[in-house]
């Protein structure tokens, strides 16, 4: 299941120690089978996810890849009082979904302003829903791609107008450089492919997260590589820098980072790697997001 711990606990504390959870959420027994008689729910329940996105500006987790909601479409939860998860609904159209970025929408369609938006990262297919409604999401469009080998993840540009995705296995598959694929999003019920972007390396690309004009991903054995996203708008992508965690070589395969995170207000970025740890460092110079 879902574990809580309040981050404060951590103030403090000068030696090793075991901690506990300050909550825990069910997806079977809090969340799905919550409103079944106590008799017909299963005793040790398959309770595992992929991961957990979080919008903070609505206060709703999404557990994906859970054992629920439809074979693993997200599992939403109300996380307004964090200690007191409760179950919202289900998204399940769509089958798994792998990753996802929910937000509430501020982009160019302005028939879904204001509205709560996940876009899902679904195994072969964007798939964008609509879940302002936690009772009743709408799908909006399920858009697929002649190369699709596995649709990993992906993030919004700041303007919420292009989607950013990685596909993890199409590097094994089917050969070639690292490819990033660029989604107008414009409008959320009819999404088009405008560009690929063939990288440097031949590396698999597995995380990436944009911040301003740049695009920061983990890709694996060719570890963080930073594009420019001034020409996102022509389907254009271009590299700016990187930091290599794995420097024997860039074949696509299953070692060095795996994910990072370019969000703090110092500028740095962490990168973690798979058998190297956790690298800081900090974009300069052409790779400083502008």
């Amino acid at each position: 299941g879902m574990q809580v711990f309040a981050l404060t606990r951590l103030r403090g504390a000068t030696a090793p120690q075991t901690w506990t959870e300050d909550a825990h959420y069910s997806y079977v027994l809090d969340g799905t089978a919550s409103f079944l008689p106590p008799s017909t729910r299963i005793l040790n329940p398959p309770d595992n996810a992929h991961n957990i996105a979080i919008n903070e500006d609505s206060g709703f987790a999404y557990a994906i890849g859970t054992s629920t909601c439809g074979g693993g479409g997200p599992h939403m939860i109300d996380i307004r009082e964090p200690k007191d998860p409760k179950f919202a609904g289900c998204v399940s159209e769509d089958g798994y979904t792998h990753d996802t970025q929910c937000v509430n929408y501020r982009g160019p369609d302005q028939r879904f302003g204001g509205r709560e938006i996940c876009f899902g990262s679904n195994e072969d297919t964007l798939t964008i829903v609509d879940v302002t409604d936690k009772e009743a999401p709408a799908q909006l469009s399920r858009t697929g791609y002649d190369t699709a080998a596995y649709t990993h993840q992906g993030w919004l540009t700041p303007d919420q107008r292009y989607f950013i995705l990685d596909d993890e296995l199409d590097e094994q598959e089917q050969g070639g450089q690292t490819k990033t694929y660029i989604f107008d999003v414009q409008q959320l019920d009819n999404p088009s492919l405008i560009g690929v972007y063939n990288g440097v390396a031949e590396s698999i690309d597995h995380n990436l997260y944009t911040k301003g004009n740049r695009v920061f991903q983990a890709n694996y054995r060719s570890g963080l590589r930073v594009l420019d996203s001034s020409r996102v708008s022509d389907g254009l992508l271009s590299e700016v820098g990187f930091f290599d965690v794995y420097p024997p070589d860039d074949e696509p395969e299953f070692n060095g980072a795996w994910s990072n995170y370019p969000y703090f207000p110092s500028g740095n970025v962490v990168v973690s790697g798979i058998e190297q740890g956790l690298f800081v460092v900090k974009p300069v110079g052409a790779a400083k997001p502008g």
